[in-house]
């Protein structure tokens, strides 16, 4: 079943020195229980995905394209429809554990800000002000059961706990916690574990891969971490300066790449034996400016003259999608 069908997403934004072509044509879809990983370096669009299927871009932003959840397009609702899908079926949890939470309210009073508030464009003050004060047992009993889910010993301590007082891998399992209170259909994932030791890192992902199988959750992971993506996606998205290049099950994509960018991903990866390190030359493209053609051009060694001319459609090669010239007819 398709939860998501996102349609020649393309995303603007209109600033004082011109238009910034940040996003481009992004197709794919997310099925029940699937997870699917955006990866490229930083800057190539992944996180402004993330946040235009959350509908929380700023008002600059020029948006085109269709976002197909269960056949409706979020692009067309209004900010009270659509509240009543973000943070209740479509929630987020951001990369920094600690700025993500307010500094000044405990670990309880976040979740009943998220319980009372999350699905309602409005909210009486006087009612909220009423359940802030005393808090009803049946909603401190579910606070416990989503805390011991994501696995967090003495819940009854935590709940009382400011941000400041637990440490970063807690924070991040409490921010999960948070994400799935209201059974989400869909997770948005931005770089979750990328404050955390490498240790905490596991136990993280683990955690998710978890909560997937025993929630039927889809997931949809932003990470620069090629390993992360080998972990916990089913399937893997390359995207380089708002273009998508490959796409494919994910274990074959980074056994075999296909896109020269995705091959220099992959052999950027330090070994712990023999060889050095093999980065891309170049950096990432101007966005008022953006190269005609493949944008990865300029820093491709194997670019051909159509490469600077035409951009590539996506080719089928060995079941998966690639965007580029090499793989044409």
């Amino acid at each position: 079943m398709t939860l998501l069908e996102v349609k020649n997403l393309t995303v603007y934004f209109k600033t004082f020195i011109g238009i910034s072509k940040v996003v481009e044509d992004v197709n794919f879809t997310l099925e029940k229980g699937e997870s699917l990983a955006l990866v490229g370096e930083s800057g190539s669009g992944k996180t402004t995905v993330l946040k235009t299927i959350l509908g929380v871009l700023p008002p600059n932003a020029i948006v085109k394209g269709e976002l197909l959840f269960k056949n409706t397009n979020l692009l067309s609702m209004g900010n009270d429809e659509l509240s009543k899908i973000r943070g209740m079926e479509i929630t987020y949890i951001p990369q920094e554990p600690l700025s993500a939470l307010n500094p000044f309210y405990t670990i309880e009073e976040h979740f009943l800000d998220r319980l009372i508030l999350s699905g309602k464009p409005k909210a009486g003050i006087l009612s909220y002000i009423k359940l802030r004060r005393k808090v009803p047992s049946e909603l401190k009993k579910t606070m416990l059961e989503y805390l011991e889910k994501v696995k967090i010993p003495d819940p009854e301590r935590v709940l009382k706990s400011y941000p400041m007082q637990l440490s970063g891998g807690m924070l991040q399992r409490i921010l999960i916690a948070l994400a799935i209170v209201s059974n989400p259909s869909i997770l948005l994932a931005d770089e979750p574990t990328t404050a955390l030791d490498v240790v905490t890192q596991k136990e993280i992902l683990e955690l998710l891969k978890e909560l997937q199988k025993d929630l039927g959750l889809s997931i949809i992971y932003v990470t620069h971490d090629l390993g992360v993506a080998r972990a916990i996606a089913d399937k893997v998205i390359v995207m380089y300066a708002g273009h998508m290049v490959e796409e494919g099950i994910t274990s074959e994509v980074l056994a075999k790449p296909l896109h020269p960018y995705t091959k220099g991903l992959v052999d950027s990866i330090p070994k712990l034996v023999g060889g050095g390190l093999h980065g891309i030359e170049g950096g990432l493209i101007d966005y008022y400016n953006p190269p005609s053609g493949c944008r990865f051009h300029p820093r491709c060694p194997k670019a051909m003259s159509i490469c600077r001319e035409t951009r590539p459609k996506p080719f089928i090669v060995n079941g998966r999608k690639v965007y580029c010239w090499l793989y044409g007819e």
